[in-house]
């Protein structure tokens, strides 16, 4: 099975999503991350996955240009923009729009923006074990 989550700027909630397949599909599974548009994986996204034990070490932030949609078993749009532009996939079944809140766009002190990330990372966790259950990885 091959898997691609997209959000806006793979900086964050579809880095999140790859590091999490990653680390709970099943051996032989693929997953990748791309976004509408790019930038670097930003240092809260890092810590709150730390956080959780989970290492994003190799992931870097890419254009989903780069890919071949239809190379892929499930696309998973986890911001309403992506969702919007994601171009129609041969089989739009295959498109999963998982919108969730960015964490990347609120404001608060230290302490409110962890939990932000905090709770993405979560939700982010659930969609990816969704998406594994889905497909017959469970």
């Amino acid at each position: 099975m091959k898997v691609l989550f997209m959000c806006t700027a793979n900086s964050c909630r579809s880095q999140m999503a790859e590091a999490w397949a990653r680390r709970l599909f099943p051996a032989g599974w693929e997953a990748a991350s791309a976004g509408l548009v790019t930038y670097p994986i930003t240092d809260r996204t890092l810590a709150a996955m730390a956080e959780a034990g989970v290492t994003m070490d190799g992931q870097f932030s890419k254009p989903f240009d780069g890919f071949d949609l239809d190379d892929f078993d499930l696309v998973v749009t986890l911001s309403r923009e992506s969702g919007r532009f994601l171009p129609r996939l041969a089989r739009p079944e295959r498109h999963w729009r998982r919108p969730i809140v960015d964490p990347m766009g609120l404001q608060g002190d230290d302490e409110e923006l962890r939990a932000a990330f905090g709770r993405a990372r979560d939700e982010i966790r659930g969609i990816v074990l969704e998406a594994r259950t889905a497909l017959g990885g469970d």
